[in-house]
């Protein structure tokens, strides 16, 4: 299989692989991660929650393409960037949050910022990982849930038809419990990392 290098790889074509397989979430991850958390962080310079923003709205845009509810009119990165904006000020309107501009900085500060940023993102994955372990151990169909629709790609209809459910909004709505549960458990484990 050839490696695919996401800077080389056009938006029609990412749509196209992310339909294909759900694994190819990771190339739009990878493509558009840098650009968007600058781009928040000329509005707010909280790190976790321009991370957070960035994945919801990675979450929010594959929902979105493999409903097929997705017409490319701009590019992703435009699609994308209006997203975390629009989060971004959502949150920073609820939380009263105060935007910090320092231009003043130092160099070597910044590449300690960026060496934090990537011990944490690797503690959040590695607390998603065991979450997602944690909720398998429980039993129940949120795991069968979360795995069959991020993972296999499968359609609400399918997954309610597999794992006996009236309707694939009865799915829909437990998906979304799942999910934030999966968050939780994340959020618990990811602190205790921390600690």
């Amino acid at each position: 299989m050839q490696k695919i290098i996401p800077n080389k790889i056009s938006d029609s074509e990412l749509i196209e692989l992310i339909l294909e397989s759900s694994s190819n979430i990771d190339i739009l991850y990878l493509k558009h991660k840098n650009y968007c958390l600058n781009f928040m962080r000329k509005m707010n310079n909280d790190s976790d929650l321009i991370q957070d923003i960035y994945h919801d709205a990675i979450i929010t845009l594959y929902e979105k393409i493999i409903s097929g509810n997705f017409v490319l009119s701009a590019s992703i990165q435009t699609y994308l960037n209006s997203i975390c904006r629009n989060q971004l000020l959502n949150r920073n309107k609820k939380n009263a949050m105060h935007v910090v501009h320092n231009d003043d900085y130092d160099e070597s500060i910044k590449d300690w910022i960026d060496d934090e940023i990537e011990n944490i993102n690797d503690n959040k994955l590695s607390a998603t990982i065991n979450a997602l372990e944690k909720i398998k151990g429980l039993g129940g169909k949120c795991y069968e849930i979360l795995k069959r629709f991020y993972y296999e790609n499968h359609s609400m209809d399918k997954i309610a038809k597999d794992l006996e459910y009236t309707n694939a909004d009865n799915v829909k709505n437990q998906k979304s419990r799942c999910f934030k549960k999966l968050n939780q458990e994340a959020f618990e484990i990811f602190n205790k990392l921390n600690d």
